[in-house]
């Protein structure tokens, strides 16, 4: 581990700032765990000014501001200094883990059920496996589309019809992950296979951007599926060029994502 004397006094200075908006999170909303970019979701919408601007070689602060979005390219960078300097728990800030995972419901709980819940991105992972162990249901992780190992081991685990709820970015990218499952599912179906499967989007969805009043941020250029999220858009008077991240509902949803989710699925019939 590196030593805290190692650290530069900017290290410290905006270590000690995202150690003071993790804790006015923690004051504000009660949990004590987000991810990263739940984080930057928080500090994004925060109306005190005092995002520091260091400057010289010592880190002296010369001016304080708003935080904006283009600031949130640093955040990992400074959390973990946060991390190291013992400013901030350790695993108080969850970040993205490469791979495939499967988290299934504790022994005491009914498994194998009837339904599933899909994210194509792994931070979130600790706070949604509570949820769905409470549903008696599997949490799966995946990184963009899944693999066609994990569709094959989908088949393996059921044999009866299923639910798969999915969970992922409003993006140019992502928005497109319900549908793109169901593709890969049928794509992948081992010939000898009957399983019945509905696949549906529970978030995030225009209209939950709309209703919760989740602003967008700038999204990264992308080309694929530009002119289909565009007219996906239309309708909402939502512009297309922009994203919001399903972390965004830990700071704009009552109770974080965990929370969203569990909803999610207690209107669903499991």
């Amino acid at each position: 581990m590196t030593e805290a004397f190692a650290f530069t006094e900017t290290d410290r200075t905006k270590s000690k700032w995202v150690a003071k908006v993790y804790h006015d999170f923690v004051r504000e909303t009660g949990r004590s765990k987000t991810t990263l970019r739940g984080l930057f979701y928080y500090a994004l919408q925060r109306t005190i000014s005092d995002y520091p601007i260091c400057g010289g070689f010592v880190g002296e602060i010369r001016i304080t501001r708003s935080y904006h979005e283009n600031d949130g390219e640093k955040l990992a960078k400074w959390t973990n200094r946060a991390k190291n300097l013992g400013f901030i728990p350790a695993d108080a800030i969850l970040e993205e883990i490469p791979g495939e995972l499967l988290f299934l419901p504790k022994s005491g709980n009914c498994y194998p059920s009837h339904a599933e819940v899909w994210l194509n991105k792994s931070a979130a992972g600790p706070l949604l496996y509570p949820v769905c162990d409470k549903h008696g249901i599997a949490l799966v992780l995946v990184v963009g589309r899944p693999s066609q190992e994990a569709i094959a081991d989908l088949f393996r685990r059921h044999s009866s019809p299923i639910t798969i709820f999915c969970l992922s970015d409003l993006s140019q990218r992502d928005a497109f992950f319900a549908n793109d499952l169901k593709e890969d599912i049928e794509k992948f179906r081992p010939k000898e296979s009957n399983l019945l499967f509905r696949v549906k989007n529970v978030g995030l969805l225009p209209e939950q951007i709309r209703e919760l009043q989740i602003p967008m941020i700038r999204a990264n250029k992308a080309k694929e599926n530009k002119d289909k999220f565009k007219k996906y858009l239309e309708s909402f008077s939502l512009d297309p060029k922009n994203m919001v991240e399903i972390d965004a509902l830990e700071i704009y949803y009552p109770g974080g994502i965990a929370a969203f989710l569990d909803k999610a699925l207690g209107q669903k019939v499991l």
